[in-house]
């Protein structure tokens, strides 16, 4: 099996998220990190015969990167990746019970507000959060606009970077923040909700809902406990 650039590159982003993750049977992919903050569902090309673990997946991603023409064959306990030029490496699987993945699906959302983020508009808040020591984005509804910050709410006279979103109710004023080191999604356009999730138990917690429009990719992420709606 040949593993796409463009899966290549979402498990770059998966590893930004949790280092480790469980592979299902099939073409559905999902990760989330050790406090269960961040959550990342994706479906790729690849149809993967088995279950299998890869416990370090940048170690994993270095090796197809520096194979030749990789080419992934599944054996019940090990991959082996040949290379176009002969050599190959075997690649034990970790133990799936040392892996955090997701369970069940996306909670049931109550929207209060959407927009969207376009491959320039990411590019634009991780180079411009690096470049000022932003370490939040926020959304923030006021007087019936919308605008996306990329700050430091700890300091008042912190760089910043801002762009106006569009209008909302006049009565609407939330100020919704998510830590930059939580931002790992692979630039693509997105529709975002800033929304409520409910649990089974009927409880809520602040969250943003990112979704693809060119492909099947979600990613779900908790507000900063700063947050206030």
């Amino acid at each position: 099996m040949k593993i796409s650039p463009a899966t290549i590159n979402l498990l770059t982003s998966f590893s930004a998220i949790s280092q480790s993750l469980l592979v299902k049977p099939g073409s559905k992919l999902s990760t989330r990190n050790a406090v269960n903050s961040v959550l990342a569902r994706a479906e790729v090309e690849e149809d993967f015969p088995i279950q299998f673990a890869i416990y370090d997946l940048n170690q994993f991603l270095d090796l197809l990167r520096i194979t030749p023409d990789a080419d992934v064959e599944f054996n019940p306990n090990f991959m082996v990746v040949s290379s176009s030029e002969g050599g190959e490496t075997r690649y034990y699987y970790a133990d799936p019970s040392l892996i955090q993945a997701p369970a069940g699906n996306d909670p049931k959302l109550e929207v209060h507000y959407e927009f969207t983020l376009t491959p320039a508009d990411i590019n634009t808040i991780n180079k411009t959060a690096t470049i000022v020591s932003a370490t939040m984005l926020s959304i923030q509804a006021r007087k019936g606009k919308v605008l996306l910050f990329v700050s430091d709410p700890k300091n008042a006279s912190s760089n910043n970077y801002r762009r106006p979103l569009g209008k909302c109710d006049e009565e609407l004023e939330f100020d919704v923040r998510m830590a930059i080191n939580n931002f790992n999604v692979v630039p693509d356009n997105y529709d975002v909700q800033v929304a409520h999730a409910v649990g089974k138990s009927g409880a809520k917690a602040l969250v943003f809902f990112l979704s693809s429009t060119t492909r099947k990719l979600t990613y779900l992420v908790a507000a900063d406990a700063g947050s206030t709606f």
